[in-house]
């Protein structure tokens, strides 16, 4: 099968065009010289590892947007916003790119598999700890399609 390549859409670190890669019968536009993939808003739950709860809220959620990381700015390949960094979990060191405006997030090369080796640990941390009403309810506003 012949890849798709979505002639408007570019990676943010070498600007080779993104192509439509099937990750979890999920589309996402990746880059296919680094790796890096384009995640829309829901789309990082649907291609990493099934948890209990929203990473994408628990993620983006009270994040202050201050991390650094090599790649320093990058702009969404969608709508060209500047991206703020934001950390995927308060214990580990993976940095990811979230475009306010539009709600997806920039994923580099490899970082989908620390992503799923953390959620492996959550995971068998948390299987006996019930979510919070608190944080069901959040999920749900979360999921509403306006922006946050």
């Amino acid at each position: 099968m012949l890849p798709l390549y979505c002639a408007f859409m570019n990676c943010p670190h070498d600007h080779s065009p993104l192509e439509k890669k099937e990750i979890h019968r999920t589309s996402v536009d990746t880059c296919p010289t680094c790796g890096g993939m384009l995640l829309a808003h829901g789309q990082l739950n649907q291609v990493a590892d099934p948890t209990p709860g929203d990473l994408e809220y628990s993620t983006v959620d009270l994040d202050s947007a201050q991390h650094a990381d090599k790649y320093g700015t990058i702009h969404c390949p969608r709508d060209d916003s500047a991206m703020v960094k934001v950390d995927f979990n308060v214990d580990t060191s993976i940095i990811l790119d979230y475009c306010r405006s539009c709600q997806s997030f920039w994923v580099d090369g490899g970082e989908l598999a620390r992503i799923n080796d953390e959620v492996q640990q959550l995971n068998e941390a948390g299987t006996s700890v019930p979510d919070p009403l608190a944080v069901r309810i959040a999920q749900f506003f979360w999921k509403l399609p306006f922006p946050h």
